[in-house]
């Protein structure tokens, strides 16, 4: 088990994974020291404010709504309960996990970066939780993978293009909104992805190793009888009761 975990982790994507971990986490120290880059990026974030309708605010803040914690487990929820229906209970606890982990998994970043939330005119952040990386974007990218965890063919495509469209559109909201610099954004995805990545190579192992577990006794019952040795003197008796019989 640990052999195949250790080859599992060694693997190229996974490599890369930790490095864009490490890159993000980096980053984010270094943004939340030099908070000049921040005002910088907050230009993006006026220009939307700028020129974005009322009706594409309501819009974002909705979007924003839908994408609370409560609402994403409930979120979670309905997915796995597709994929039950739609394929099995394996599938769907394989969906859970890889897209409840990396999502939650933010949350460590959040507080190790502490990273505080721009501050624009009228513009009223959530002064209980910090910047980067964006926790609802991170709900969206852990769905989307979640789901590609899962799908295979057009499905898999088609759940691609529907995915980055959406995720786009959540970064967009957040950004119209004033609550989050485009760097939070970035790193997100980024992380969520990462976690994703390595997860799903752990998962994978741990499958292989419950098929092996499975066929081990299958093998055993399988196999070719033993014959035990018989001691010499008891084979001549044997042989003699035999003969006088």
């Amino acid at each position: 088990m640990l052999s195949d975990v250790s080859r599992r982790l060694r693997t190229p994507e996974v490599v890369v994974s930790f490095l864009v971990a490490v890159l993000v986490l980096v980053a984010g120290f270094v943004l939340t020291a030099v908070p000049q880059v921040g005002v910088t990026e907050l230009r993006v974030d006026r220009l939307l404010l700028a020129h974005v309708p009322a009706t594409g605010h309501a819009i974002a803040t909705g979007i924003g709504m839908v994408l609370e914690p409560v609402g994403g487990v409930l979120i979670i929820a309905v997915v796995a309960a597709v994929v039950w229906w739609r394929a099995d209970v394996r599938r769907a606890d394989q969906f859970v996990v890889t897209a409840v982990v990396p999502w939650l998994s933010v949350e460590l970043v959040k507080l190790l970066v502490h990273r505080p939330r721009p501050v624009l005119p009228g513009v009223h952040a959530a002064a209980e939780s910090w910047s980067y990386p964006s926790g609802h974007v991170a709900l969206i990218t852990a769905v989307v993978l979640g789901i590609l965890t899962v799908t295979a063919g057009r499905v898999r495509v088609g759940t691609l293009i529907v995915g980055v469209v959406a995720i786009v559109l959540v970064a967009v909201s957040r950004l119209s909104l004033g609550v989050h610099y485009p760097s939070d954004l970035v790193a997100s995805v980024l992380w969520t992805t990462a976690v994703w990545v390595v997860l799903r190579h752990l998962v994978a192992a741990v499958q292989q190793e419950q098929v092996r577990r499975r066929d081990r006794p299958t093998r055993r019952h399988g196999a070719a009888p033993v014959e035990r040795s018989v001691p010499a003197h008891v084979t001549d008796e044997r042989t003699t009761d035999a003969r006088t019989r």
